[in-house]
């Protein structure tokens, strides 16, 4: 309250002395009026209350009512301008009616809606009728004059603000049943306010002995005002929608635009302006949805300015004279109105069948009135000029009560119903690989199978939680063959909780994005392993084309507010292409992979514009801190961009960098250890693998040159030399998934660890296939690597550099038996998170080799001391709360100031 006072106090001091100069300090008064109103808004917003309520306390206090800073010229002004306000209220108002969602419960929304509408207004006709003669109005009148007179002024009174309830919910950003709701029941209550009262206000004339003709005139004119609104709101909004379509630039400059061409428009055609812009907003949500949610991005991100004015103007217009004589009359009926829209929600909700999602709440919606009404009541005063006019003063009354307490009273319902703040759209999730494949068996039938990997699983599991769309790459043999219309399918298959959109690639397109540039020169560039990075510009060229392909869909699928989280360098170029097209989309995309220093990142030649592309998310998320120092160097040296902490800004917008290291799936693999299977599974696995008895080592990786397998190799050859006796007793198990054979480097690379993996089983076994390295080429599922984790008494990661190595993290959370040893490769990022591992140079040898012994001879109290201290790690960190983190990060709310949305 000191603060709302302060900000009050300081407006007079500076706009009382510019309000009494000439025109341009008029308009400068009027500016720093509206700013004080911003202020004010903001602060009320620290109480919990709307933001609205802020700006309709300043206007009127400021306004001529009551402190007389901004003068009756002045609010005339604001009148003025505010009906462009209006108009985008309207445009945000159709923009939130998706008819294609609407279409199944439309019917019994309409049912709630007139049911209602017809309950509360009889019962305040015959309150109205009953109290009319003490009301200070006209008690003479009797009879049907009495009745018309009621009737007229119970459709003033039962009149809601769509207006109102559609700028709270954009103010306070609520998703949910009871917005939604709340603003399909307010607009059809105000098309039903207008018509009923065109209607009576025809009869009065008949009644009251004024011109009958006019009567019919008045109806045939107010359908052609109504009409004419909404066939012109759907030409200006067909012809928006096309520009959003093919354009699709300046969105928001434009949409003031065409706000301002309905609001000027409207008025000398005699259109109502509220219907022009509500039609306008329908047509581009339901004629290109994807259009429409550009324009909801663009339109919330201007609200705020637009609501400071009419809010602002609508409190310097408030006039609570009447207050002052009549104000106990006014509260009473602003009572009976609540009371009398309580019970008919009841009576709506009868008729329509609809469940109580949502509609229990629905009559905190209906408290708030505005324009509209006192609109009408000026209309009828204007009829009827002895008891219209008193009529309009005590409406004017009502309205002022309702117009401070109804924004209350709704945005606290909505703060009960736990919808403030909530995002609306859902999670989009872009990756290059898909998290369900469909293929075709060998009989012909369709299986939709699970990607492996900790990440899919983890994404798929928010998904699955929250919803959304998750737009991949669809590689799948039978992926075309179960999609819809529009490239969609829902997963997963047993219980659908979120969309699949695949986008489908050429050949080329696979070979020059993903073979190409993203594995031939990213990967080499951002791993040194001393495979020389192949730039060829037709590669650049395809993976620009792939990327700008993900954007497009992005742009299309993505609902307004929605959280898009991009994965990996596959898509480094994805959030600037988006930026153009949805500007107010969050983005985050994480980088998987080590990021180069500056000097081997020069080796890139369109470094610059993959710099630019990351740079065009709100967060980007690293492994390790010394990744974000990398990157944070390369933005200082090849941008010059400004870098404060840890945000970097350029091209008018900020990026956080950040590390969040990812983590294993945890509870999945306790899960599993748990499973009655999963002892037989490692029985099966140690008879088929010949591990009885033996010191049993296990190493799980892609067939990559980044994983240091020949160096592996290497050690383990010279352990089993150093003691001859290891080998009879001695087994280490190599996985070796199959990986990107298609790229020459990776052929080398299996090609040489099949040559060392024989010559050591022809030097200490039986022969290249019969030895102590089991070496199986080919990808295991999860229950059986955590079987065959339980049985290792070591595990080797001796990466030559990764950004993380979850095999890492993955053998610590399989040994619930608190036993076995970690050896871990320093160049991998997960060894900054595990030190109780035995860390590694896998370029020293010796070193190595000294390590494999180690672990083997090592005590049990030391092996159960070190692998405690690694499970709390790893447990405390999995790949849930990695994600969770990313999103959490994304989707605080950005802008807490008094100038943000």
């Amino acid at each position: 309250m000191a603060a709302l006072a302060l900000a009050i106090t300081m407006t007079w001091l500076v706009v009382g002395p510019l309000g009494q100069g000439g025109g341009h300090s008029a308009a400068l008064s009027l500016g720093i009026a509206l700013l004080a109103a911003a202020i004010t808004g903001w602060l009320c917003e620290f109480v919990r209350l709307p933001r609205i309520t802020g700006y309709l306390a300043v206007g009127l206090i400021c306004g001529p009512s009551v402190a007389h800073l901004i003068t009756e010229a002045m609010a005339r002004d604001l009148q003025a301008a505010s009906r462009f306000a209006i108009v985008v209220i309207a445009i945000m108002t159709g923009l939130h009616l998706d008819l294609r969602a609407l279409r199944p419960g439309i019917g019994g929304v309409t049912r709630l809606a007139m049911g209602a509408f017809a309950c509360a207004w009889l019962l305040m006709v015959a309150a109205a009728w009953l109290a009319w003669p003490w009301l200070p109005i006209a008690a003479d009148l009797a009879g049907v004059q009495r009745l018309v007179a009621s009737a007229l002024a119970a459709t003033l009174l039962v009149s809601a603000s769509p207006a109102v309830v559609v700028a709270v919910v954009t103010e306070s950003r609520a998703r949910g049943p009871v917005a939604d709701l709340s603003v399909q029941v307010t607009v059809i209550l105000e098309i039903a306010t207008i018509v009923t009262f065109i209607l009576l206000l025809g009869w009065a004339r008949i009644v009251f002995g004024l011109d009958e003709s006019f009567a019919a005139n008045l109806i045939a004119l107010s359908a052609r005002s109504l009409l004419g609104a909404v066939a012109f709101g759907a030409l200006i909004g067909g012809v928006f929608a096309l520009y959003l379509r093919h354009i699709g630039r300046e969105v928001t400059v434009v949409l003031m635009a065409v706000c301002l061409i309905l609001s000027r428009l409207a008025e000398p055609f005699g259109f109502e302006s509220f219907v022009a812009g509500l039609s306008a907003g329908i047509v581009v949500q339901n004629v290109l949805r994807q259009a429409g949610d550009v324009l909801r991005d663009a339109i919330e991100y201007a609200a705020m300015p637009v609501l400071v004015l009419y809010f602002a103007a609508a409190g310097a217009a408030m006039h609570v004279e009447p207050l002052a004589t009549i104000g106990v009359i006014a509260l009473a009926w602003a009572g009976a109105r609540v009371v009398a829209w309580q019970v008919g929600i009841a009576a709506g909700r009868r008729l329509s069948g609809l469940e109580p999602r949502g509609v229990p709440m629905l009559w905190r919606a209906l408290v708030p009135t505005a324009g509209v009404t006192l609109g009408l009541a000026a209309a009828l005063a204007g009829e009827h000029v002895v008891w219209g006019v008193r009529l309009e003063i005590l409406v004017a009354a009502v309205v002022a009560i309702n117009q401070i307490a109804g924004p209350i009273v709704f945005r606290a319902g909505l703060s009960q119903a736990g919808e403030i703040g909530r995002s609306g759209g859902g999670l989009v999730v872009v990756s290059n690989r898909e998290p369900w494949l469909h293929e075709r068996a060998d009989d012909g039938t369709i299986v939709a199978r699970p990607t492996p990997g900790g990440v899919s699983v983890a994404l798929d599991a928010l998904m699955r939680e929250r919803g959304g769309v998750w737009i991949a790459h669809g590689g799948g043999s039978a992926d075309r063959d179960v999609v819809d219309a529009q490239d969609s399918v829902l997963v997963p298959p047993e219980a659908p909780a979120y969309r699949l959109k695949r986008l489908w690639l050429t050949d080329a397109q696979v070979e020059g994005y993903y073979a190409g540039f993203s594995n031939s020169a990213l990967w080499p560039l951002c791993h040194q392993a001393h495979v020389r990075p192949v730039f060829r510009a037709e590669d650049w060229d395809t993976y620009r084309q792939v990327n700008t392909l993900f954007a497009d869909a992005v742009a299309q699928e993505a609902p307004p507010e929605s959280s898009v989280f991009l994965n990996d360098y596959h898509l480094a170029l994805v959030a600037r292409g988006l930026r153009r097209r949805r500007p107010q989309l969050r983005t985050a995309l994480f980088w998987h992979i080590p990021w180069p220093d500056v000097d081997r990142l020069r080796i890139c030649p369109w470094r610059r514009d993959i710099l630019e592309g990351l740079l065009s998310n709100d967060l980007l998320a690293f492994q390790v801190r010394r990744d974000t120092r990398n990157f944070l160097s390369a933005v200082l040296e090849e941008l010059g961009a400004p870098v404060t902490g840890n945000t970097v800004f350029w091209d008018g917008h900020a990026t956080r960098v950040v590390s969040i290291p990812i983590g294993a799936d945890f509870e999945r693999i306790v899960t599993t250890l748990a499973e009655e299977s999963t002892p037989e599974r490692m029985r099966t696995l140690a008879t088929d693998l010949r591990l009885e008895g033996r010191i049993v080592g296990v190493g799980v990786d892609r067939l990559d040159y980044t994983k240091g397998i020949p160096e592996r190799m290497a050690a383990i050859g010279r352990l089993l030399r150093q003691d001859p006796t290891l080998a009879n007793r001695f087994a280490f198990v190599q996985i070796g998934v199959p990986s990107r054979e298609d790229v020459p480097a990776y052929a080398a690379i299996s090609a040489e660890i099949d040559a060392l993996v024989a010559r050591i089983n022809a030097e200490f076994g039986r022969g290249p296939g019969d030895g102590p390295i089991r070496y199986l080429k080919q990808t295991f599922r999860l229950p059986d690597l955590v079987a065959l984790y339980r049985l290792a008494d070591f595990c080797i990661v001796s990466s030559l550099h990764d950004g993380m190595n979850l095999v890492a993290k993955e053998f610590v959370a399989a040994r619930d038996d608190l036993d076995g040893v970690l050896i871990l490769s320093e160049l991998a990022g997960a060894a900054q998170e595990l030190p109780e591992a035995l860390i590694i140079n896998p370029y020293d040898e010796r070193g190595f080799t000294a390590a494999i012994a180690r672990a083997i001879e090592m005590p049990v109290w030391e092996r159960h001391r070190r692998m405690r201290a690694l499970r709390r790690q790893v447990a405390g960190r999995d790949v849930l709360a990695w994600a969770s983190d990313i999103l959490d990060r994304l989707e605080r709310r950005k802008g807490s100031g008094f100038l943000s949305g």
